[in-house]
């Protein structure tokens, strides 16, 4: 058999072979004829890139306006803990402007204050001055036990009182058998904490922790008469009280050196203000250290009576 043998192909197999190839030749042309009837579309991503763009623009913006808001409420923050105050018993809902300023408050916070009531807001107890934009946590905390308002718990606490009492008022055998509770109680002011106090008829958990908060920024009480200086607290409390209540001649007061504190401790202590501490400090850098405190005496801002009532709680020496 030659070699011609081998491209011999019947008529069947040569017109199978015919339309091989042009099967071939048509799947190869077919992607060209396809894109020549549905032409690729060609997209224009030009303007999602600029919103892209912008919307990255705007998102660093946003984190840099972030970052300056935070740091300048830490600042705020870290200004207003270190604020130093002339604080005295103040009812907000009457103070003016300058007056608030003059408490040490600044006047942004006094605006606030004055535009809050002028937009018919007013104040009825103490924690209504967290309302006021500005008056953070550690703010208010300085301020509270000065705010002459009561507080919601001291409003819980006096109706819970006048309902006992209209109880025991009404209910003899109560009355009999309530009274020896309070008979034989005797706290000692300086050491007593404010679960003791409120053994006392009368005291309740708010009014007792009012007593030691104030205990703790005198540095201890020398007078039980000193209890008439607690918010809230009138001649009736106090002599339903006095028979309850002892000073331990044992325990020493907190004294304040007046030959080396600064303004910030000496403005803590409630028995001075801003303008008698400015006296005492510069009494001190014209004559050198106090030989004795009642040296005190020559500022024409501390007379007799104030002397009085500071001197126990202050010292010349460690």
């Amino acid at each position: 058999m030659g070699w011609k043998d081998y491209f011999y192909f019947t008529r069947t197999e040569r017109n199978g072979i015919i339309v091989l190839v042009i099967l071939i030749i048509l799947i190869i042309l077919l992607p060209f004829i396809y894109q020549f009837f549905y032409p690729v579309k060609v997209y224009d991503f030009s303007e999602f890139d600029r919103k892209v763009d912008r919307y990255e623009q705007m998102l660093a913006e946003y984190r840099e306006a972030r970052t300056a808001i935070e740091a300048s409420y830490d600042k705020e923050t870290a200004s207003r803990s270190s604020l130093i105050l002339n604080l005295q018993p103040f009812d907000p809902n009457s103070l003016g402007r300058e007056e608030f300023m003059e408490m040490g408050l600044p006047e942004r916070i006094a605006g606030n204050i004055i535009n809050y009531r002028n937009a018919g807001g007013s104040f009825r107890f103490k924690e209504d001055l967290k309302r006021i934009y500005s008056i953070n946590d550690g703010l208010y905390y300085r301020l509270e036990n000065y705010i002459d308002l009561p507080s919601r718990e001291d409003q819980i606490t006096r109706e819970d009182e006048q309902r006992e009492t209209r109880r025991f008022a009404t209910d003899t055998t109560s009355r009999v058998t309530f009274q020896p509770r309070w008979a034989d109680v005797l706290i000692d002011m300086n050491r007593a904490d404010s679960t003791e106090w409120q053994q006392i008829r009368g005291i309740g958990p708010v009014f007792s922790r009012r007593i030691t908060t104030y205990r703790d920024l005198l540095g201890g009480f020398y007078s039980t008469s000193q209890l008439m200086e607690v918010f809230g607290m009138d001649s009736t409390r106090y002599e339903q009280i006095k028979p309850h209540i002892f000073l331990s001649d044992s325990l020493e007061l907190m004294r304040i050196n007046i030959n080396s504190a600064d303004f910030a401790t000496l403005i803590r202590h409630p028995y001075l203000d801003r303008n008698q501490v400015n006296s005492i400090l510069r009494m001190r850098d014209r004559h050198g250290n106090y030989n004795s405190v009642e040296e005190i005496l020559r500022s024409e801002l501390i007379d007799e009576a104030i002397y009085q009532r500071i001197a126990p709680y202050l010292t010349i020496s460690d």
